[in-house]
């Protein structure tokens, strides 16, 4: 005979478990400090989560989510001690906001004075200054330090540098130029530093030629398997004919080649006429995007794409802008261009060409998580930059900086 108890336990329903399948779905799309939390729960979701290929659908996942509502952006700045000792930090801010979150911030331990660009590829940035290179990832707070190069004249931070993501290895890579005086003349180089294997980071020299020069100042951009540079108008390697093109670096192949610019931007009468234009890369919706600002006459604006057609590539016009200042465009919204205008953000009306002020970043302010009290952001920093930001699980490397 059965006890009460006992009958009661007979006639409770077993707990249903779901598949394995289902909850990986599930966890793919929460955000980056929920799933760090649940890899403590159990060791099955502890493997789960730092899977490989966890990592690479969580990611996707977030990519293809993080411009159905109000996008976030990723306000990277920086700001330097009296003694020259550096603090870089990420701030989150979404559209429609008037707060940004302190996401990450690292009292950095080498001494730098310059910071000019952030590269950003898959969740991870990469900070060069102009005494070392960091990488980091804001979201799960890894940072790795690269190590020093054993080549070159030119600081870091006015050395052309990019990364990006190797398809075919399913590494990251950064990837930097180098010059080297030999007999009077100078020779460009160009050396690959592999992130997250289990061996610490190292440089390998791939390439000791004469080439074209990357502009260090237009930031490197990475997509679908390259990192894409603006040739510096400076040519100082002595290289004729010096044409506008692009250089793109395989990362899979680690191969240097160059994609001319579309031909309405090769006007050698504007060169003789000193005509102002300047130019951008960004990626919009999965392209590579050239931005050319032309000042003639009228102020013009135009936004190329750069399309693979087999085995070459072409140049596809995208947008055209009236009228504009030069700006630089960061993302794609329905209808609209995003617009950064060195500390404003703006939307354009691709319709209606109107243009909306969205923020004015000289009067942001953020909070740290867990802090009540509002604190003034930018009035004592020298830089920050906006970039849209997708978060993502994906490591750095496993040593620290």
């Amino acid at each position: 005979m059965m006890t009460s108890n006992e009958q009661k336990q007979s006639n409770e329903a077993p707990t249903p478990e779901l598949p394995d399948e289902l909850v990986s779905d599930i966890l793919t799309r929460l955000p980056v400090k929920s799933l760090l939390r649940f890899k403590c729960i159990s060791k099955a979701w502890c493997a789960t989560i730092s899977d490989p290929s966890f990592i690479r659908r969580h990611l996707k996942m977030s990519a293809a989510c993080r411009w159905e509502q109000n996008p976030p952006f990723l306000i990277t700045r920086h700001s330097l001690d009296y003694d020259g000792k550096g603090d870089i930090g990420f701030c989150q801010w979404q559209q429609g906001t008037s707060e940004a979150w302190l996401v990450h911030s690292r009292d950095c331990t080498s001494y730098f004075n310059l910071v000019l660009f952030f590269p950003h590829c898959d969740g991870l940035v990469l900070v060069p200054t102009d005494t070392t290179a960091y990488l980091f990832n804001p979201a799960t707070r890894d940072i790795v330090t690269l190590p020093e190069s054993s080549h070159g004249i030119v600081p870091p931070s006015l050395r052309p540098i990019g990364f990006g993501h190797d398809l075919r290895s399913g590494m990251y890579k950064v990837v930097q130029f180098f010059l080297r005086s030999r007999d009077d003349e100078f020779y460009n180089g160009v050396e690959v530093c592999t992130v997250g294997d289990p061996a610490p980071p190292q440089w390998r020299e791939i390439m000791a030629d004469r080439w074209y020069t990357a502009d260090p100042w237009v930031t490197a951009q990475s997509v679908n398997g390259g990192v894409y540079w603006i040739v510096h108008v400076d040519n100082y390697t002595g290289l004729e004919p010096h044409p506008r093109c692009l250089l793109r670096f395989g990362l899979d192949d680690e191969a240097l080649s160059h994609i001319h610019l579309p031909s309405e931007l090769s006007d050698p009468e504007d060169d003789d006429n000193n005509v102002d234009k300047s130019f951008k890369l960004s990626v919009l919706q999965g392209e590579l995007c050239l931005t050319a600002y032309r000042a003639r006459g009228h102020r013009l604006m135009v936004v190329w794409a750069l399309v693979e057609d087999e085995a070459s590539f072409v140049w596809e016009p995208r947008h055209t802008l009236n009228g504009m200042d030069p700006c630089h465009p960061i993302a794609f919204l329905p209808g609209t261009l995003l617009l950064w205008f060195y500390g404003k953000l703006c939307i354009y009306d691709l319709r209606s060409r109107e243009l909306t002020n969205v923020c004015d970043f000289s009067w942001l302010r953020y909070r740290s998580h867990g802090s009540g009290e509002l604190e003034p952001a930018w009035n004592s920093l020298p830089f920050f930059d906006v970039i849209p930001y997708t978060e993502s699980l994906v490591p750095v490397g496993a040593h620290p900086a």
